[in-house]
């Protein structure tokens, strides 16, 4: 992997990070300048089922007048009376800048987000300590992996230094061993992380092993924060 070409692809973009306040339907947001520099966690805003469509409240079947008003979910666009509709949550993956009106199912969604971005964040860009192989070779090389600010690359130093750009991830595997007593969880000690270099045809696999220190709670904790982002991602490419 040319790591220094990566690098300067990487700073081009950074440099690009310009972000605007925008009005919606939905209310406030702000978006990257650029699209295609936008969060690759992010979604969205959904097209609103057209009220002509919905005479009656997509949940409880009320029928909508000039008592009973209509609104639309901000994440599903679904149309709903205000009990069916009636909480305001924070809905950072479509970057409104304050909490918006949700369906009581997309409530619950929004709130688990929320542990991400309030907590799972902040782990994966502050790092931990793994042992990483590249491809099939046999010798390894210590790296402190963390997200950047802007959450689009993952970064990798040691002697070397690589950026990986999220959106490129394929697969991401938790490694685990052993159970917690009483039948818990196993415990995360390692990662296989599959992505595709720009310009690439085949797909490069590096191997993340936790190392036996101190810091091993770190290297575990910042694991399942990955394993979270990454089905975040995978959300955000099939919607």
């Amino acid at each position: 992997m040319s790591s220094s070409s990566v690098a300067a692809a990487g700073g081009a973009a950074l440099r690009r990070d310009g972000k605007k306040l925008v009005r919606s339907p939905s209310g406030l947001r702000m978006v990257p300048e650029h699209r295609a520099f936008g969060s690759p966690f992010g979604l969205d805003e959904p097209q609103w089922v057209p009220d002509k469509e919905c005479p009656r409240c997509m949940q409880c079947d009320i029928k909508f007048d000039f008592i009973t008003r209509k609104h639309h979910c901000r994440r599903c666009g679904k149309c709903f009376c205000d009990k069916c509709c009636s909480k305001k949550v924070p809905l950072p993956r479509m970057c409104f800048v304050d909490p918006v009106r949700q369906c009581a199912e997309c409530v619950l969604v929004s709130q688990k987000e929320m542990e991400f971005y309030d907590k799972q964040l902040k782990v994966l860009m502050n790092g931990a300590t793994f042992c990483v192989t590249l491809g099939t070779s046999e010798k390894s090389e210590l790296m402190v992996c963390r997200l950047s600010n802007n959450q689009r690359y993952l970064f990798l130093d040691g002697d070397s230094h690589y950026e990986i750009e999220i959106a490129q991830i394929s697969t991401v595997q938790i490694l685990t061993e052993g159970f917690t007593p009483g039948g818990g969880n196993a415990r995360a000690t390692g990662m296989l992380l599959q992505y595709k270099e720009p310009g690439a045809q085949d797909v490069t696999q590096m191997k993340f092993t936790a190392i036996e220190d101190s810091n091993k709670k770190q290297s575990a904790t910042w694991l399942a924060a990955m394993h979270k982002a990454a089905k975040l991602l995978y959300e955000s490419r099939d919607q």
